[in-house]
Order: structure tokens, then C-alpha cells, then sequence
């Protein structure tokens, strides 16, 4: 989701509370394009041929059932829903998940994504309500990728920048586009005929409201329904005026990139040290007012068995002092480290907007000066990250699909993403590499047994705490302040990717609530 410019007088939006919802956002949508922005806003105007239900558990959307695999996890056969349609009247084939796979995996259409989905060979339709998917290789978690929303295929064509689908969309889901005001709003409507049933909150209108002290403001005024706040503000108004807060936990953390190319992060002992030296939990506690959980690696609870809790680093700044001493980076008469005649010192960039990496960034550099390292810091925009991301150090956020670990993990630190590309610039962002990490992750994607695929991303967890690439700090609750959820049934708990906003919190799933 990219910040823009809004208006700050934008006109509240319109619907009637008695079967519609008023929200506040963030962020204005920079494209509503699927292949572009898979799990935010356009989750409500498309569906996957999986999607995520209750608890972040993967469920069947376009397809019938759950896609099966061969023994050997390289074919994967997909049966799909039949009479479903297009919010065009269009009917939903085979044709329009072949197009959609080969478009996103075509390097014309430009989607971030691409990378995501190499391992497919083909596509291939099977009659009109089957398909299957060839691989290149065995991969366990194929359901996960599978969650892409899939637009007509007569409206895919060019780049995600210059398509038609940024604007205009053409998918299967429970809402269409009704209006988008730039720097406004955005209103959706129900849709008559979609195959989960018609939904009974039959309109969203969705300000976008960037000030945070605004939409609080405005949700006590009783203007909205509903907002994404920090958890600071959140617990302000929890109670008040008939709001409520609700928290959801989500796989969306938060890190503190080690670029190789700065020397003193090329020892792990170092990347160990700088580790020990971060105090999580005071963040937890002190910014985000408890609501998060300390990490050590890009693995988080929401993988379940996968993850290993006691894979963690303790808060020791004597430790990390006597590593740094050992490493020959020894206190100089400034009271900064110095090994060689450099000083440890470095550049530490976030998103000059946001609030909360910056909160994190000065959290972090106090915790490395207690230990003499000098960190500096540097509100960026995003081209400016992505161009000098393997010279500095960054404030990073993962956690775009975390419904399976390899989509959680594996482009943080495979090796094959240590090479800094500007155009992929949030991959591997230390451009760190590991024979064994490589190897446990290669054997998991591979692995169709769920037990010994879990042991194996724990073994995972265990080597990135032993060779760290990075320093993981957290993941994130996310809260938001609602009112009104009581005169709705259907509410579920959801596990939340990093994208988060109105169109995650309660709402996730509002295109199934009936009125109570």
C-alpha cells in the first residue's frame, strides 16, 4: 500500500449503517490491480482458487476442494467451482487461471510476485473446470501461492502499472467497485449472484484519512465504523462512546536489515552481538504497548508447528560486549567501538512516514550505543531505500503470505536473493548466504510429509540464531477501534499477512456477517 497525498477535508463517506459500513484508511489504494496487491483491499473484489479462512487456515475459494498433489509434489491437480461468474457477467473457466498464472509469471506484466511462483513450469487447463500445475521441481507449498486472485482474462494485458485492472476490476468476489474519488475515498457495493452468497453488508465506504489523530477524531465523532490506530492510541478508545478495540494477531514483523558489504557484518559474531545488544521486549512494551511478540527469525507463530519458540536471543548487553571485545572491536577514547582504525558505525534507514519503524530505529540505535556502536539515522522515501539498501542498514516489514514457512522465510534469506537488485530490493536485504540454510530450505519446500517438513524449519530457526542474517525484533498485533460489531454475526479471528488496514481487522470477512 503506497501513502499518498489526501485531502484533509475528505467527505465522510455515505452508507447506511443499517446494512452498510463507514471505515477509515490509513492510505489511499495505489492500484486495485490482483497481480499487483494480492491480500489488501482486493481481497474483497477477487477471490483465489484458495483462500484464508478462520485463523489464517487456508481454505477452498474458486476451487472445489483443496488442490492435490502427486506423490512427488510435482503436479498438482485443481478442481474449480462451477457456475461461478465475473463481476462482468463473464463465466469463470480454467482459461482465466491459466492467464492469470502465466501473467503473473511473465516478466512484461511486472509483478513483484514473479519470483514467488519460478517453480511452475505450466499451466495447463483441463477441460473447463480443471487445472493442473506442472513443476519444476517438488514444492509443499504450492495452496499458499495459490491464494493470487484471479481477474477475467480478457482484462489481463500489460504491466500492473498501465493495466486497465488498476482502476477497473474484473474479479469473481463478494464487492464491486462503485466509486474512487482520488484522494478521498473508495465505495464498494455488494454483488448480486456471488457464489458465497449475497452478502448482507451491502456497501463499504472507505475514507482515506492519513493522520492518525484524524481518524481518531472522527470514529469518537461517530463519522466511521471503524479505523486501523497504533496500539497507544487504540487503548485510548477502548470503552469510549461505544468503541471497541480489537487485536489480531498477525505473522507481520519488523527487522533490522545487516548489509555484507559493511565488513563488521560479515563476522557473525558481530551479527550475534548486535542481537544480544537489542532489547525486544522494551519495545514491545514501551511502542507498541504489548501488543506483539519478540522473535529471533522471520518465522512467527502463525506457522504453527513450524516454529520454534525457543529459537530466540536473550537481552545481555554484557555479552554482546565481551563478543565485540572479542572480535576486536574495542572501545576507542569516544566511547565507539574501533577495530583497525574504523569506527563501527552505520547508516539506519525507515520510511520517513512511518511512525513506527522510526520509533524502532531510535530504540535501536540507543540499544547499540549502550554497547558503543553509532548508529545514524535516515528518513527515506522508498526509492531511496531500494537504491541504497546494500549499503545501509534498513527497518524492514515481511510477512506478505504467511500461511506456509517457506512463503514466510525463504525470501529473506536464500541465497539466491543475496545479490542486491533495486527492482527487488526487500529480498535478502543483508545479502546474506548459508550452505546450511540453503540447504534445510531447498529439503523443505520438498518435503510432503507436515511433521518432518516442521522439524526441519525448527532445525531452520536453530542455524539463523547461530549465523543471523538479519535482526528480527517482532511481530506486530494489529489493532484497530471499532463500533457496532455487536449487531453483526459471522465475526471470525484471522491470523494477518503485513498488509493490514480496513480491508484486515474485524472486516476481513465481511462479505459473509449477517445482520443479527
Amino acid at each position: 500500500m503506497a501513502l499518498t497525498s489526501c485531502a484533509p477535508g475528505a467527505a465522510a463517506p455515505t452508507a447506511d449503517r443499517a446494512t452498510g459500513l463507514r471505515l477509515a484508511e490509513s492510505a489511499e489504494y495505489s492500484s486495485l490491480h490482483p497481480l499487483d496487491h494480492p491480500l489488501g483491499i482486493t481481497t474483497k473484489l477477487y477471490d483465489g482458487l484458495v483462500n484464508v479462512g478462520d485463523h489464517g487456515t487456508l481454505v477452498p475459494g474458486l476451487a472445489e476442494d483443496m488442490p492435490e498433489p502427486d506423490d512427488d509434489l510435482t503436479t498438482w491437480t485443481v478442481r474449480l467451482r462451477q457456475d461461478v461468474t465475473f463481476s462482468d457477467g463473464s463465466a469463470f473457466t480454467a482459461e482465466d487461471v491459466v492467464a492469470s498464472y502465466e501473467s503473473v509469471r511473465d516478466p512484461g506484466t511486472g509483478s513483484w510476485m514473479a519470483a514467488d511462483y519460478g517453480m511452475i513450469e505450466s499451466v495447463t487447463a483441463v477441460g473447463e473446470d480443471t487445472v493442473e500445475f506442472e513443476l519444476a521441481h517438488p514444492y509443499a507449498g504450492l495452496p499458499a501461492r495459490l491464494t493470487l486472485g484471479i481477474p477475467a482474462s480478457e482484462s489481463l494485458g500489460g504491466s500492473v502499472l498501465n493495466s486497465p485492472l488498476t482502476a477497473e476490476p474484473v474479479g469473481t468476489g463478494p464487492y464491486v467497485l462503485d466509486e474512487w474519488r482520488r484522494g478521498a475515498s473508495l465505495s464498494l457495493t455488494a454483488r448480486e449472484g456471488w457464489w458465497g452468497g449475497e452478502p448482507e453488508v451491502d456497501r463499504l465506504d472507505i475514507a482515506f484519512v492519513p493522520d492518525e489523530n484524524a481518524r481518531a477524531q472522527r470514529l469518537r465523532s461517530g463519522e466511521f465504523d471503524g479505523a486501523q490506530l497504533s496500539p497507544r492510541l487504540a487503548e485510548t478508545l477502548d470503552g469510549a462512546d461505544g468503541l471497541e478495540l480489537v487485536s489480531n494477531p498477525s505473522a507481520d514483523f519488523r527487522g533490522i536489515s545487516l548489509p555484507q558489504t559493511l565488513p563488521f557484518f560479515r563476522d557473525p559474531d558481530v551479527r550475534i552481538a548486535v542481537n544480544l545488544a537489542t532489547d525486544r521486549q522494551g519495545m514491545i512494551d514501551g511502542i507498541l504497548h504489548g501488543h506483539g511478540q519478540s522473535l529471533a527469525t522471520p518465522l512467527t507463530p502463525a506457522q504453527g508447528d513450524a516454529y520454534e519458540p525457543a529459537a530466540q536471543f536473550a537481552f545481555d548487553p554484557g555479552r554482546a560486549a565481551r563478543m565485540l571485545d572479542g572480535a576486536g572491536w574495542t572501545l576507542n577514547a569516544g566511547g565507539v567501538r574501533e577495530k583497525d582504525g574504523r569506527e563501527f558505525a552505520f547508516n539506519l534507514m525507515y520510511f520517513a512516514e512511518d511512525t513506527l519503524r522510526r520509533d524502532l530505529a531510535q530504540a535501536f540505535a540507543s540499544d547499540l550505543s549502550a554497547v558503543g556502536i553509532r548508529v545514524t539515522l535516515e528518513g527515506v522515501d522508498r526509492p531511496q531505500a531500494a537504491a541504497s539498501m546494500d549499503e545501509n542498514a534498513f527497518v524492514l516489514g515481511g510477512g506478505d503470505l504467511p500461511y506456509d514457512p517457506d512463503a514466510q522465510v525463504y525470501r529473506q534469506v536464500a541465497s539466491e536473493f543475496a545479490g542486491h537488485d533495486p527492482d527487488d530490493a526487500y529480498s535478502n536485504p543483508s545479502g546474506y548466504a548459508d550452505d546450511e540454510v540453503d540447504r534445510l530450505l531447498a529439503e523443505a519446500r520438498e518435503e510432503g510429509d507436515p511433521e518432518a517438513r516442521a522439524t526441519l524449519y525448527r532445525d531452520l530457526q536453530d542455524r539463523l540464531v547461530e549465523n543471523p542474517p538479519l535482526v528480527v525484533l517482532m511481530s506486530l498485533d494489529h489493532t484497530y477501534v471499532a463500533q457496532g460489531l455487536d449487531d453483526w454475526a459471522g465475526l471470525a479471528p484471522v491470523m494477518e499477512p503485513h498488509e493490514h488496514g480496513v480491508a484486515w481487522g474485524p472486516w476481513w470477512n465481511v462479505g459473509s456477517w449477517s445482520r443479527r
